[in-house]
């Protein structure tokens, strides 16, 4: 791979040879995300989501890299952390040139660690809009794949998905009654995703739903958002609570995506799988 990372294009001028008062766009840009889906388009093209700290999510296409010969297979790929130089395209970007940063080998070899690693992706994907950056979300993410990567397990995904939904502006409530306002008794509490929070017991009849969650999942809840992902990922969880916990965070997923995303399947196979069910 070339190591030209920036173009200098010249300045635009007009008819008479004068410099024109508005700066030219530059021609190329580049970017350092995670690939978090690709779908293939003709016979060796290929058009590239990314998520990128600088950049947001952004779509570009990498024409020919399918083929065999190609300097950017490989480059690539969803669940691939990489550095790319990108030429604006008409309709589309294209990518020029892709360095690998992180492939995430030990993660694809762990099925219960790609199928979490996969989920997350997902999330990114779709809870964030184009070209809008985020780079506490990006470092979260890297974070998140390194953590699995190292066999952190589950505890990784459940920080993950409640810190997105704090950084996205989804935060659930969960230092008090989020009806009335008034502090919550150390008991098991109504969770209610369209309420936004947890409700205390006269509150409950205004909520709408929701579904009930145990002291220790709203103890873990409270830690997980003042804490950092390996300091959560050292946390011993009992395997009843961290299955609670993971319902009532999927829940609250479901409710601000209005869908299920499709990599939660996965993992749930992938889980059923562990168990010989």
């Amino acid at each position: 791979m070339s190591s030209t990372w920036t173009t200098s294009p010249s300045p635009a001028r007009s008819r008479g040879g004068r410099s024109c008062s508005v700066a030219a766009r530059p021609r190329v840009y580049r970017a350092e995300g995670v690939v978090l889906r690709r779908r293939n388009l003709g016979e060796a093209d290929s058009i590239l989501t990314v998520f990128s700290g600088s950049e947001g999510k952004f779509e570009a296409i990498a024409k020919g890299v399918r083929k065999a010969r190609s300097r950017m297979r490989g480059h690539l790929e969803p669940l691939t952390r990489s550095r790319v130089l990108v030429a604006h395209g008409r309709s589309l970007d294209v990518f020029t040139q892709a360095e690998t940063v992180d492939a995430y080998r030990r993660l694809r070899e762990d099925l219960d660690a790609s199928a979490e690693a996969l989920y997350c992706l997902e999330l990114v994907d779709r809870f964030t809009e184009e070209r809008e950056p985020l780079p506490e979300l990006y470092a979260l993410l890297v974070a998140a794949l390194e953590l699995l990567e190292a066999g952190k397990g589950a505890s990784v995904t459940r920080h993950f998905e409640l810190r997105l939904l704090t950084l996205l502006g989804y935060e659930p409530h969960i230092d008090g009654c989020v009806t009335c306002g008034d502090r919550l008794p150390e008991e098991e509490t109504l969770l209610s995703p369209s309420a936004g929070g947890l409700i205390c017991r006269e509150c409950r009849p205004e909520a709408g739903g929701g579904r009930i969650v145990s002291v220790p999942v709203i103890k873990l809840l409270r830690f997980a958002r003042r804490v950092t992902a390996p300091e959560f990922a050292a946390v011993g969880i009992p395997p009843e609570v961290q299955r609670e916990l993971r319902t009532a965070l999927a829940e609250l997923v479901r409710y601000h995506l209005d869908r299920d995303p499709n990599a939660r399947r996965f993992v749930e196979g992938v889980s059923a799988l562990d168990k010989g069910e």
